[in-house]
């Protein structure tokens, strides 16, 4: 996706990007740190930040497997543990502690020790929320197919293309297949994103606010009541079953 936006563009650093699959993340953000000046379109330096900090996203878990298995490497070739301590700033119990900090954060995706409690929490909160959720989503039923066609609209009449629209092609066929969910706020969200970004939107200078511009905001009005039920229902609903 840079290299595309880069190449459509011209940007004249573009032969200095590494767009190879086998390209290391960090020399790709390298690049954006370095080539991103007035010369590059704001909608493309808009675009980048969510490239560049999923890229970064993944280069933070990445190192944290590579540490888990240094660490238990280190420990099975039968290094002291209190050597291991001195190169990440711990003890001998700091390792212990750290390897099953770490092998509990890329099981679960979360660094904590009384991960399985706050699990069963997780899920019990969001069986509580889902008939509460459901609810609200039948109750806009007709608003929220409405918004998505209004969203579907203005990507076509500013013109995304077919690969800068994944996320407003998936919420139109969610539209379609009468499929609303949960997971369509989250995707209504992502489809927001990839309209608020595009050319011709981002090159808007009226001082009145434009059609799209309602549709972005009606997006955002919506998202915002759907995500205070997150923490709204579930100690309502803990009330109501007692």
């Amino acid at each position: 996706m840079i290299a595309k936006r880069r190449a459509k563009v011209d940007d004249r650093n573009r032969e200095l990007l590494p767009d190879s699959p086998e390209s290391d993340p960090r020399e790709v953000l390298d690049y954006l740190r370095r080539f991103s000046g007035p010369d590059i379109p704001a909608w493309v330096l808009q675009a980048e930040i969510a490239d560049a900090l999923t890229l970064n996203n993944w280069l933070w878990w990445e190192d944290r497997r590579r540490e888990l298995y240094f660490l238990k490497a280190g420990r099975d070739r039968g290094i002291f543990l209190a050597q291991l301590g001195s190169q990440v700033g711990g003890g001998k119990q700091g390792v212990i502690d750290r390897i099953d900090r770490l092998e509990a954060l890329l099981r679960f995706d979360r660094p904590d020790e009384k991960i399985t409690r706050a699990a069963r929490r997780s899920a019990r909160e969001a069986r509580l929320r889902r008939p509460v959720e459901d609810a609200w989503l039948q109750a806009r039923r007709d608003e929220l197919i409405g918004l998505i066609a209004e969203v579907v609209g203005q990507a076509d009449r500013y013109e995304i293309v077919d690969d800068e629209r994944e996320w407003v092609d998936q919420l139109a066929m969610d539209a379609r297949d009468e499929e609303l969910a949960p997971a369509t706020m989250i995707i209504l969200g992502l489809a927001a994103a990839e309209l608020r970004a595009a050319p011709g939107v981002v090159a808007l200078r009226s001082a009145r606010p434009c059609a799209v511009h309602a549709v972005l905001a009606h997006a955002d009005r919506l998202r915002t009541q759907f995500a205070a039920l997150t923490t709204a229902t579930p100690a309502s609903a803990r009330r109501r079953s007692a």
